[in-house]
């Protein structure tokens, strides 16, 4: 059984026939002419045919040496831009990235990071989806997302939850609600008795809500639950009812209008997380966003 054409091989023939000597080609690619010759040789004999006329003056492609010659001419372009193209996915510069992102972190952490990235490589994709945090975890978990950005909603061994930054929470309220009266922390016994307008379980707010047991009595089973801050602020702005987000909730251009107040006795805060797939390699570019991101949080761009 005839051995098969190596990429070496199909560059000797390539010299040899550009060169038109086997002394020139073996200069060219830094080899021995005796190491040339019998590399020209095997490619012969893995392919059957002769490809070379030679006499003691000249060396000349025989017919099926021309044809082939373009042949072995794509296949080495198609092989080097290959792997130009893998040298470049592991340097970073190409590839594609996929996040999940809470809204609120997107607009005040990831936004500016990314823009950098962006210069700094044009020819990697990203695909940035928002959501809950269960449904963050749960596109990382599957591999739908590269990384995620959330607090963490719930104990999952397969997933690396890493802090990023802490953020407060607080009451949210219309301008004409009685709590924007005034300013500063407000107490979380304040709230009995309030319409109480609640983030569903699968956030990571309505999660943290219900693990302090002083809110968690206070405000016992909400009456009215929405999935988003988008459908939050639709309830908000009829100024009878009040909800509990975090800062970086509150300050998104959405609720520019609204009143927030820190909550203290109790205070709380979530921990936004870097949520990785524990055991899965990052990919070089999305380990490059993820490194644009820690330096943009250290102030270092």
């Amino acid at each position: 059984m005839q051995s098969s054409a190596s990429v070496r091989q199909l560059r000797c023939f390539v010299a040899v026939a550009v060169e038109g000597s086997f002394t020139a080609a073996a200069e060219r690619l830094f080899l021995t002419q005796s190491a040339l010759t019998a590399s020209v040789q095997q490619l012969e004999q893995a392919l059957g045919l002769r490809l070379f006329n030679r006499t003691t003056r000249r060396v000349d492609l025989t017919a099926a040496g021309s044809e082939f010659l373009l042949v072995a001419q794509r296949l080495l372009r198609d092989f080097d831009g290959a792997i130009a193209d893998m040298r470049a996915t592991a340097n970073g510069e190409r590839g594609h990235v996929s996040v999940a992102t809470a809204a609120s972190v997107m607009a005040h952490v990831l936004a500016p990071a990314i823009s950098g990235f962006m210069a700094r490589y044009p020819n990697v994709g990203l695909t940035i989806r928002d959501g809950v945090s269960g449904d963050i975890q749960q596109r990382v978990l599957t591999g739908a997302a590269d990384l995620g950005f959330t607090s963490q909603w719930a104990d999952e061994p397969a997933l690396s939850f890493r802090p990023l930054l802490k953020d407060r929470l607080g009451v949210i309220c219309a301008a004409s609600h009685p709590f924007a009266a005034e300013a500063g922390p407000l107490e979380g016994a304040a709230l009995e008795g309030q319409r109480y307008f609640a983030l569903t379980m699968d956030t990571g707010t309505r999660m943290q809500v219900q693990e302090v047991p002083a809110l968690r009595e206070i405000l016992r089973a909400p009456q009215y639950e929405v999935s988003t801050v988008n459908m939050l602020y639709w309830l908000l702005r009829g100024g009878d009812g009040i909800s509990i987000v975090p800062a970086l909730v509150a300050r998104l251009p959405l609720f520019s209008e609204f009143h927030f107040r820190l909550l203290e006795n109790p205070a709380v805060e979530r921990t936004i997380c870097v949520i990785t797939r524990k055991g899965r390699e990052l990919a070089p570019a999305a380990q490059l966003l993820l490194e644009a991101i820690d330096r943009h949080m250290r102030g270092e761009e």
